[in-house]
Parts: structure tokens; C-alpha cells; sequence
């Protein structure tokens, strides 16, 4: 058994999962995406997600989804390059998995995902019409229904 030099949440284990499932060419969309599952998820459903969303002019980003990404490179469970992972992040995912069975946000996660299928490209679009991205200014954060 490896030692891993990092502490790693239920939020980087969402991050594998996602990254396992479905093939997110750029992290732009990895960020658009996770920014339309927060928004458009019941607030009971969000429990203990926290991320916090500036409008870009392409689209929205996450300070804390993109150090979470960091923390997987540097893990060396994500290629540096993109967004695949690793050998040694199928067999970190393979192990620590079965901690999301519980979390109803990860379950709606990868339905939105379903959803989209080999569509994702679709995510950068659809969040340029969200309700919240418009009204709000670019460079702000983008203020999520708390309940």
C-alpha cells in the first residue's frame, strides 16, 4: 500500500469520478459544468458544497475546483497536459469510490453528465444563457440561491 502526500476530500473524489466518466477535454468545461450542477441543484441536495464562481467572459471559475485539480496533478492522478487520469488515478479512484455511494450531489452530478453524454462542449454554451452568469459582471462572483 502507497502513502499519499496529500489529504484528499469527497471533493477531489468528485473530481476522479467525473474524470472517470466522462471525457472533459478542458477544465473551462470541468468549472462551467460543476458551476450548472450547483445552480440548478436543490439546496438540500448541495450539503458541503461550497465553491465559489467568478463570471469570465467565456465562462465561469472556481478557485477551489482549480486547486483541487492542482492537488490531483501534483498527486500525479491527472496528466499534466489534460484531463485523463493517470494509471495510479484509476487505481486511487478504484479504491476510495465507494465513499460517494452516499452523496446525493455526486448522483446528481453524473446524471447532469448523462444528460450531456458526448455533449459536453453543449456545457460552455448553456452556461452563457444561465439566469445567474448573465446578471451578473464580469470578473465578480456569481451569487448562488442559498435556499
Amino acid at each position: 500500500m502507497s502513502i499519499y502526500p496529500f489529504t484528499y476530500t469527497l471533493h477531489h473524489i468528485l473530481l476522479l469520478k467525473l474524470l472517470a466518466a466522462f471525457p472533459f477535454e478542458r477544465a473551462r468545461t470541468l468549472h462551467n459544468f460543476l458551476f450548472l450542477a450547483v445552480a440548478n441543484s436543490p439546496p438540500a441536495q448541495r450539503v458541503g458544497i461550497r465553491y465559489q464562481f467568478y463570471k469570465g467572459t467565456t465562462g465561469v471559475h472556481s478557485f477551489e475546483i482549480e486547486s483541487f485539480l492542482n492537488d490531483l496533478k501534483k498527486g500525479e492522478f491527472l496528466n499534466k497536459e489534460d484531463l485523463r487520469l493517470t494509471k495510479e488515478g484509476h487505481d486511487f479512484y478504484s479504491q476510495v469510490a465507494s465513499l460517494l455511494r452516499y452523496e446525493s450531489f455526486s448522483q446528481y452530478c453524473l446524471q447532469l453528465a448523462l444528460k450531456y453524454q458526448n455533449n459536453l462542449w453543449q456545457v460552455n454554451h448553456e452556461v452563457m444563457f444561465h439566469p445567474l452568469f448573465r446578471k451578473s459582471k464580469t470578473g465578480r462572483k456569481i451569487i448562488l440561491p442559498v435556499a
